[in-house]
């Protein structure tokens, strides 16, 4: 995938979280046993996880904890593209959002075209795109429960906004699984504060193996997305970031 700029389109694995929406809402819960292997075939596409990880069988949740690329890639494909693309409209991709000033540009989850495009799709790879805004707006609804269209002006200026429930099951099970990311998980040495949940993303994005690095979260009612352009390692380089602007805003 080629680089892109912070502000513009790039590929994410914090795209999990909407994946992982896709198995609890077909019946998946954190508690579900799943193989976390180094590498797998998926598709017909071999998926490798980040720095050799693996888990063995474990539950999804730890799985998800551990941005755990060759489960999602399997279960994606299992779970199909529509359910997924549904997962993804959900969230707001594949539209734009009316945000007062000007439309803004809230993610593409385009047709990925059989197994090997929705094993890379599943891991927010291959034709998959967002912007941190999209992805705040992910973290946000789960801490909401409801996906709400951002805006930049007052609301009365606005005709109106979707709101978009989230389904329980969705809910419950993400906030544990991105509880998890942050105190045990990939996260788990950010110095984040207490009550911080989250997904890292460490995002391939060229045949060189490069990478930006991401994360995504919440704590109380503040939602946010750190996006580090050829950043590395997301639990490294954008959590730590994170961490920074919550001690901060905090003080």
């Amino acid at each position: 995938m080629p680089s892109e700029a912070a502000g513009d389109a790039a590929g994410l694995h914090p795209f999990k979280v909407v994946t992982a929406a896709a198995l609890l809402d077909g019946g998946m819960t954190p508690a579900s046993p799943i193989d976390c292997p180094a590498v797998t075939v998926a598709g017909q596409r071999t998926i490798h996880n980040h720095s050799g990880l693996a888990l063995g069988r474990v539950p999804l949740a730890d799985a998800f904890a551990e941005s755990c690329n060759t489960t999602f890639a399997t279960l994606g494909v299992v779970a199909g593209a529509r359910r997924l693309k549904a997962s993804a409209d959900a969230f707001g991709f594949d539209g734009h959002f009316d945000v007062g000033t000007d439309t803004a540009y809230s993610g593409d989850f385009p047709d990925p075209g059989g197994d090997n495009g929705l094993a890379e799709a599943s891991i927010g790879q291959g034709k998959v795109q967002a912007n941190p805004l999209a992805m705040a707006v992910v973290a946000a609804a789960v801490a909401d429960g409801s996906y709400r269209s951002p805006r930049l002006v007052d609301a009365r200026l606005l005709r109106g906004g979707t709101v978009r429930p989230l389904s329980s099951s969705v809910v419950t099970g993400l906030r544990s699984m991105m509880r998890a990311v942050a105190t045990r998980g990939t996260a788990a040495r950010a110095g984040l504060p207490a009550g911080t949940a989250g997904k890292t993303g460490t995002a391939e994005y060229d045949a060189e193996g490069r990478t930006h690095a991401w994360f995504i979260g919440y704590r109380g009612d503040l939602a946010f997305a750190v996006f580090v352009e050829n950043g590395g390692d997301g639990g490294q380089v954008a959590a730590p970031v994170a961490a920074h602007f919550l001690a901060v805003i905090k003080s």
